[in-house]
């Protein structure tokens, strides 16, 4: 988990339990039901002080927020700030520390005084995808060349997201290959620029639509082998980055280094 500032949600920690939360009440269930499900998917993370306190601190920042302050975590939070333990991370360097102490009164004087009513909450976007472990599918560019794609797996998270994990073989161009070749192919080597961190890692990763009005682009994708059972295709290396179809040209292009 990573922390880049001393706002409440300067967290990687406690911006997941914001929007697992905000996911929970978009579903339907009740404040109460989603509170003790995070409290116990999370049991390992609350026997940490460091993390129990981020915890607690974003839970009942988001309530509040939402209008939907469940006692026991207004409680919680306010016994974590009362005890001076929610700054220590800031204690070495002043000017942190006091911006910390006034994020923390005001979240105090949030807590203590009345909530906004409720806020109505969406059904949250659920990711799906046609794709299934084993296809090999081929993208078609508007610049005309042709990648090829084979789906490793699918991964589903806490959330219902499905998405496929993909690799990307070393074939971009405008004409296209038989399937025989296309098997042979080897997965394409990351040669694009390291000083590009978001296309650094290697050419295995997850994609996804970047939400509801996004979608698997199917005019530019084709199947050209379609697996008859789900399965799982062991690899060396593991996906290490999420990217949103809308990018995928781009990076497309960047890998291949074609402008």
């Amino acid at each position: 988990m990573g922390t880049w500032g001393t706002s409440i949600f300067s967290d990687d920690f406690a911006a997941d339990i914001k929007g697992e939360f905000r996911d929970k009440i978009g579903n339907g269930i009740s404040p109460e039901s989603a509170t003790f499900e995070l409290i116990s998917e999370y049991q390992e993370e609350l026997s940490d002080p460091d993390e129990a306190t981020v915890f607690w601190l974003a839970l009942a920042s988001t309530q509040w927020k939402l209008g939907r302050l469940q006692d026991m975590v207004k409680q919680k939070a306010l016994e974590i700030i009362s005890a001076g333990i929610a700054a220590d991370r800031w204690a070495d360097n002043v000017k942190d520390y006091q911006k910390r102490q006034v994020v923390l009164a005001k979240l105090k004087s949030q807590l203590l005084g009345d909530q906004p009513a409720p806020k109505k909450i969406t059904k949250p976007f659920i990711s799906e995808t046609k794709m299934e472990a084993g296809d090999l599918l081929s993208y078609h560019c508007m610049n005309g060349n042709i990648a090829i794609l084979r789906v490793l797996e699918i991964k589903q998270d806490h959330c219902g997201d499905r998405y496929p994990k993909i690799e990307i073989l070393d074939h971009f161009s405008t004409s296209m290959l038989e399937l025989n070749a296309i098997k042979k192919l080897e997965k394409k080597i990351n040669n694009v620029s390291a000083s590009n961190a978001f296309f650094k890692p290697v050419g295995i990763f997850y994609i996804a639509p970047y939400g509801k009005r996004d979608s698997e682009p199917w005019d530019k994708l084709k199947i050209l082998e379609k697996v008859t059972e789900q399965k799982k295709i062991a690899v060396d290396e593991e996906a290490i980055s999420l990217f949103w179809w809308r990018d995928f040209e781009n990076y497309l292009n960047e890998l291949f280094n074609n402008k």
